[in-house]
This record gives structure tokens, C-alpha cells and sequence, in this order.
């Protein structure tokens, strides 16, 4: 190696002037080429450089679109409702996170209603459904009320109980619903369902205020009577499903 290098300088000291003009332009157009090849390649590589980002971008998508699918699949939606409030919390502005905020807690009440219905094995006679507006947790008359009565039973407290639990730490407005079957009044008492739907209601009103000292000003209610059933009256078991006490936690948009 050596010798070749002493040969190439032995060659170059015989080349004449306008020689080397030409080899000093050979290298300096060969060095040129090879800066350009290697521009282009760092150029090539920081064009593809975004497809990392990217691919890692819509993994974190898919798995989010998963868990989203896994929670609507599996049909529970309050905790659906509460991973995507914690969400939204998350992202949302300063002056946002407390509707997020409210929202998240809200759902937290419906799940943990949802697990007392489970605990008790009260699913035959209490239910909750969430929706945008509100969260209804239905009671059947079973276990609130005898039959043409609204004096609460000593079997409702312990379901009461648990509710009033729930939305004593909420300032959402409460409206509690009277419902009954279609058949005709025959107490000397109350004159129609309207009557006993309505007394039925403010029993439940009654019993948040007097017995659990809650403020009255978060309460209101309204007695249906027959007139907004669940299932047609035409078994026993239907009409059941009627007697019913509504109690709507109105939500905070």
C-alpha cells in the first residue's frame, strides 16, 4: 500500500501543470458527488423519519378505539360513561374540568348504586339508567309501599339509605316520580292514582328530609299515576312493574 501511494505521488510529480488541473477537478467533482449522495440519503431518512410518529400515533389509537369497543360491547354503560369523563378531564382546559369533573362524578354514583343493587341482590326491584339528561334509579313498589298505601316500608330504608348516601355529597336538583298500575282507587284515602302517586313521591321526599336532614330545596316531585307505564297492565307481574318510585338525579350540563 505504501508503494502504491509513493508510486501515485511519483506519477503526479511528472504530470504537467494543466495534468494536475485536471485530476484536482476529478477529485474535487468526485467528493462533490459523494456529499450529494450523502445529503440525499440524510434527506431520504428525515422525510421517513414522521412514519415513526405516526405508527405510534395510531397504535394509541387503536388500542384507545379497543377499550372504547370493550366497554360499549360489554353494555355497562356508566363505567363506559365514567372512563370517558376521566378522559375528558384529562384533555379538557382549566375552566373546563369541572363540568368533567361533576360528570365523572355523577357516573361514579350510578356505578356505585349499580354494585348496591348487585350487592343486595335487589335486581328484581331496583334499576339504574344513565343518560344524558339524568340518572333514574327505579324502585318497585315491593319493596317501598303496601298495596293503596304510601307509608314507606321498613324493607325501603336500607335501599333510601344508600341513595341518600349517594347524592348527599351532589347539588344536582333531585326529582322523585310516583307511578302506579291501572287499577282503580278504592281507598277512602286518595281519590284516584294521580293522588296515591303523588303522596307516594313525597313519602320518598319525606323520608330524605326528615330522616337523613337533607336541604328540601334540592327536591321536587310528581305523581303519573297510571299514565306512564313500563309494561302493559295485563298480568300481575306487569302491574308490579308499574307501582314504581323514579328517582332522577337531573345532571349539570
Amino acid at each position: 500500500m505504501a508503494e502504491d501511494f509513493n508510486d501515485l505521488e511519483l506519477e503526479e510529480d511528472f504530470l504537467t501543470e494543466e495534468e494536475r488541473y485536471i485530476e484536482e477537478f476529478k477529485k474535487e467533482d468526485a467528493k462533490e458527488a459523494e456529499d450529494d449522495s450523502f445529503q440525499e440519503h440524510h434527506d431520504d431518512m428525515s422525510q421517513h423519519l414522521w412514519m415513526v410518529s405516526f405508527a405510534d400515533l395510531m397504535t394509541i389509537l387503536m388500542i384507545f378505539f379497543l377499550s372504547l369497543f370493550g366497554y360499549a360491547y360489554s353494555g355497562t354503560s356508566t363505567q363506559y360513561e365514567k372512563a370517558m369523563a376521566s378522559l375528558q378531564k384529562d384533555v379538557a382546559s382549566t375552566k373546563g374540568k369541572s363540568v368533567f369533573e361533576n360528570k365523572e362524578k355523577e357516573a361514579d354514583a350510578a356505578m356505585q348504586m349499580e354494585t348496591f343493587i348487585k350487592e343486595k341482590k335487589l335486581a328484581e326491584y331496583a334499576k339504574v339508567e344513565t343518560n344524558a339528561q339524568r340518572i333514574k334509579i327505579s324502585l318497585s313498589n315491593p319493596i317501598l309501599f303496601d298495596s293503596g298505601s304510601a307509608e314507606l316500608k321498613s324493607e325501603a330504608v336500607p335501599a333510601l339509605k344508600e341513595i341518600a348516601h349517594l347524592i348527599r355529597s351532589m347539588d344536582n336538583p333531585v326529582v322523585v316520580e310516583g307511578h302506579t298500575d291501572n287499577v282503580p282507587m278504592s281507598s277512602a284515602k286518595y281519590r284516584s292514582n294521580f293522588e296515591l302517586s303523588a303522596a307516594r313521591a313525597f313519602s320518598v321526599i319525606g323520608y330524605f328530609i326528615n330522616v337523613e336532614k337533607m336541604s328540601p330545596e334540592k327536591f321536587s316531585a310528581f305523581g303519573y299515576g297510571e299514565y306512564k307505564a313500563v309494561a302493559p297492565n295485563d298480568t300481575d307481574a306487569n302491574k308490579a312493574k308499574n307501582r314504581r318510585i323514579e328517582i332522577n338525579i337531573i345532571r349539570k350540563t
